[in-house]
């Protein structure tokens, strides 16, 4: 079970750079500083043959560059969560079922040695985000086991969401034979009925014509395909390659898919864990338009009574025209 969604996924990957919809180089419509994003971003725990807690998010965004320093964004975003052991409805000491949709804008500001995002999402929780019928039409394609409690879930409940990201670049180094590395900080605050959490993050890329993207691989709110920081050297008429390691500290005071909502009563089946951390490592390559990445997060208990820490698989891309 735990390799099928890395199959599938590299299987989106082949089809993806086969029939390439972007202008290639020297045809019509082809430019040399893109202007379009469209980034997909997959989260799944089935890589290590888990399927439960935070178990699969998908966010799919949608970046327009408005001029050399701004940007706007529009989003879509799922997530699904679920208790360690199959069962019927919610666990004591167990993650809840949980489903989360939302439709988000955002707006960027890209400097060369700065930049700063912010996001603003609505959405639903429980049957109306879609999370139970999904999980169950993707698991009966796959032949997958199902999760039977998804009638017992954190109950419908209209979501407002407002995310602010800022990025630094720390250093930059040329290296050897064309390769370079890169160190970026960034902070990331979340407010809204959601979640309500801040943090601390450093990033550091080492590889071959280091692309501007790739640098936020997850489907937390602010976080765009596109990075907020421009990089002038990048030529993307050559591949890129690189190696990407990450680390990130937040606080979380609140967090709906574990306490409920806010308009609802829900019984509490496990406490929060306020100090979170998630590492993570991956790779990623840039070719003829298409941003490819693969990698893996490992995400730190986010309740008390979590038996270990969670490990996902990541796959990202994005189409850049």
């Amino acid at each position: 079970m735990g390799l099928l969604p890395v199959v599938v996924y590299a299987a989106v990957a082949g089809v993806a750079g086969y029939a390439n919809p972007v202008p290639q180089l020297g045809g019509p419509g082809y430019t040399s500083t893109p202007k379009n994003h469209l980034h997909g971003v997959f989260q799944n725990d089935s890589i290590s043959g888990e399927d439960c807690n935070f178990s699969h998010g998908t966010r799919i965004d949608f970046t327009r560059e408005i001029s050399e320093k701004q940007a706007w964004a529009v989003t879509l975003t799922q997530n699904m969560y679920t208790p360690e052991a199959h069962s019927y409805g919610s666990i004591p000491g167990q993650h809840p079922y949980c489903g989360y949709l939302a439709l988000g804008g955002g707006y960027l500001y890209r400097g060369e040695k700065f930049g700063c995002g912010t996001e603003l999402q609505v959405g639903t929780s429980g049957k109306a985000s879609l999370a139970g019928k999904t999980q169950n039409a993707v698991h009966d394609l796959l032949h997958m086991d199902k999760w039977l409690g998804w009638n017992d879930q954190v109950r419908s409940e209209v979501t407002v969401q407002l995310a602010l990201r800022q990025e630094w670049l720390l250093k930059e180094q040329a290296l050897r034979r064309e390769w370079e590395s890169e160190m970026r900080m960034y902070v990331r605050e979340s407010v809204g009925t959601f979640n309500i959490s801040g943090g601390v993050g450093m990033l550091y890329r080492i590889g071959r014509n280091l692309p501007p993207g790739m640098t936020t691989n997850d489907i937390e709110t602010g976080n765009f395909g596109i990075s907020l920081l421009r990089k002038p050297s990048y030529d993307p008429s050559k591949i890129s390659y690189f190696l990407l390691a990450g680390l990130f500290g937040e606080y979380v005071a609140r967090d709906m898919t574990i306490e409920g909502g806010v308009f609802h009563h829900f019984d509490r089946t496990c406490g929060r864990t306020p100090w979170q951390v998630q590492a993570q490592l991956g790779v990623g390559m840039a070719y003829k338009g298409i941003d490819y990445y693969a990698g893996l997060s490992l995400h730190s208990r986010t309740y008390r009574t979590q038996d270990k820490n969670s490990l996902m698989g990541v796959f990202a891309l994005t189409w850049n025209w």
